[in-house]
């Protein structure tokens, strides 16, 4: 299936609007073609009548024309005003569609496939060529079906009056609305997908540079970061004056041909009008809509130029979203049970592409309600758990369940409402404090937000702030310090109050006395049966578990029960 026939598949939901749109397009070009041809008549036939004397004035009937004028014009008015609300209505509708179906498809494969992608690439993808697919409806198939109707409306028209005159009409259209445009975006094509592609890579690196504004700074690299983008953007000018010089090129030549199209008509005209096959009112009214007649064909190099960026824009995204998850989806999903344990019987799990299993012959047993540490070197595999339970990553042997479900029978969503995470590298929304904790929770109270802020010993904190819970944290938490994002990445967990909490170095950044209360405050305000997992390098933290169990060369070993 090509990227234009699956375009097609998804704007089946919007093909009504679709055909509407091009209904409408259609009646306002045929109205201005309408307008021309008939004023071209009228104003003939009244200067042929007023040459003729008393009699053929009295005879000219100039009211029917007349009415006839003002209806084409009404009725372009009105079907041009329509045809840009629905048409746009359309567009509009298309490009959610094509979002929402990319961001479907992208989401079973997070975060594996996802972490290969730079982040600025994928944010260009996912907007500006999604946009651009987006517009392969209004700014592609329109302009090309209209042409196509029209045209043939056109030269029929005429051929009612002069066979001769439509034939050099239909050879004139047939130049500018094909050739000419087809191979001015055979010309830009190399510089079209230029310009795509040097797109796609400095919206990465700005991205990149965007985020690591500091450090290129306290490196001394800002200057050749600026030289860098300059050449990338010299580089995209470039090729767009190209395409630009092109897309010019063929309108001055379809400008020139439909000139030079009408003067040859109005000869023909003129010559038949001498063998008296024509009255002399015919010939501007053949000029006239002759003229009027290219006005459909002058948006079609345009249209070629975009069919070649959506094209590209379409393999681009569709490349992305159509790669296989890293773990397919379960067949039939199945739910967690009471009591929710966690057991591992000689597990090995491999990340791919990776030559080392990251767990190989583990065992692990965590019972509902157990407050477990995990403690080892980076690496040994601690952070895996947190990918095998919410199925980011599949294990390759042995089994794995939580409440008495193969994890294979659970997807992220399910566990999600069982399982809350404090990961190391976690995220912050822009916003205000408020509403990060809302994400956690949407009908959260501010009684039960204050509760949570308390818990994760930021409240005190946020009542000194003069805004209080709609304090802006900036950009992933920048306004906060270090150990007050993650507090209040805590306090977001600790209002959904799931029954598990996975904790990945929860004090880090913190003071020793704002570590000792916040862990105690949270182990306090905790349900006997909530479990606690904790991935920690400290040993006091370590030691406030009921459990300390050291993963070691992919392996969980029991050190024993915490003094």
């Amino acid at each position: 299936m090509t990227q234009f026939s699956r375009l097609a598949v998804l704007m089946r939901p919007i093909r009504r609007e679709m055909l509407m749109g091009l209904a409408l397009a259609v009646l306002a070009s045929l109205a201005n073609f309408g307008l021309l041809f008939l004023s071209g008549w009228l104003l003939a036939a009244a200067a042929v009548a007023g040459l003729g004397g008393i009699v053929a004035q009295n005879a000219f009937n100039i009211f029917l024309p007349a009415v006839g004028v003002r209806f084409f014009a009404t009725v372009r008015i009105l079907a041009r005003y329509l045809e840009r609300v629905v048409t746009h209505d359309a567009t509009l509708r298309f490009i959610g569609r094509v979002r929402a179906w990319s961001f479907e498809s992208l989401i079973p494969q997070a975060p594996a496939v996802l972490a290969r992608q730079r982040s600025g690439d994928m944010l260009f993808r996912f907007v500006s060529d999604t946009d651009r697919m987006g517009q392969f409806y209004l700014e592609v198939m329109l302009p090309f079906a209209v042409a196509a109707i029209c045209c043939a409306a056109y030269v029929v028209v005429t051929g009612l009056f002069s066979v001769s005159a439509a034939l050099v009409l239909a050879t004139s259209l047939l130049l500018c609305g094909t050739i000419i445009p087809l191979i001015a975006a055979k010309l830009s094509a190399c510089a079209t997908a230029q310009i795509s592609l040097q797109q796609d890579i400095m919206h990465a690196d700005l991205t990149e540079i965007l985020q690591g504004m500091g450090e290129f700074m306290f490196l001394g690299a800002a200057g050749s970061v600026q030289e860098h983008i300059a050449r990338q953007q010299t580089n995209i000018r470039v090729c767009r004056q190209k395409v630009l010089l092109l897309e010019g090129g063929a309108r001055f030549l379809i400008t020139l041909i439909g000139t030079l199209s009408a003067v040859a008509m109005l000869a023909l005209a003129t010559h038949a009008y001498h063998a008296g096959t024509l009255s002399a009112a015919c010939l501007p009214m053949l000029a006239l809509g002759g003229l009027a007649a290219f006005d459909v064909v002058g948006p079609l190099p345009a249209a070629w130029q975009l069919l070649g960026h959506v094209r590209v824009a379409a393999q681009r995204v569709f490349a992305v979203c159509d790669q296989p998850p890293c773990v397919p989806l379960p067949a039939v999903t199945a739910s967690p049970v009471q009591p929710l344990d966690l057991c591992f019987c000689n597990l090995g799990m491999r990340y791919p592409e990776a030559n080392y299993w990251a767990l190989r012959h583990a065992n692990l047993l965590i019972r509902q309600g157990e407050h477990v540490a995990l403690v080892g070197p980076s690496g040994a595999g601690k952070s895996t758990l947190i990918n095998l339970l919410f199925r980011f990553y599949d294990y390759q042997e042995g089994t794995a369940s939580f409440g008495n479900v193969d994890l294979k029978n659970v997807d992220a969503d399910t566990m999600s409402q069982h399982v809350g995470i404090v990961a190391q590298d976690f995220h912050l929304f822009l916003g205000s404090i408020r509403r990060n904790l809302m994400i956690a929770r949407s009908n959260a109270t501010e009684d039960e937000m204050w509760r949570a802020l308390k818990i994760a010993q930021l409240a005190e904190f946020v009542r000194a702030e003069p805004a209080g819970l709609d304090t802006l944290v900036g950009e992933e938490g920048i306004c906060l310090s270090g150990g007050q994002a993650r507090r209040l990445a805590i306090a977001q967990v600790v209002l959904r109050a799931p029954a598990w909490i996975i904790l990945d170095e929860p004090t880090e950044g913190l003071d020793a006395q704002t570590e000792q209360d916040l862990m105690a405050a949270l182990l306090a305000a905790l349900p006997p049966q909530a479990t606690i997992m904790c991935i920690t390098h400290n040993r006091k933290v370590a030691g406030l578990m009921d459990r300390i169990v050291r993963v070691a060369e992919g392996r969980f070993y029991e050190v024993g029960r915490a003094p």
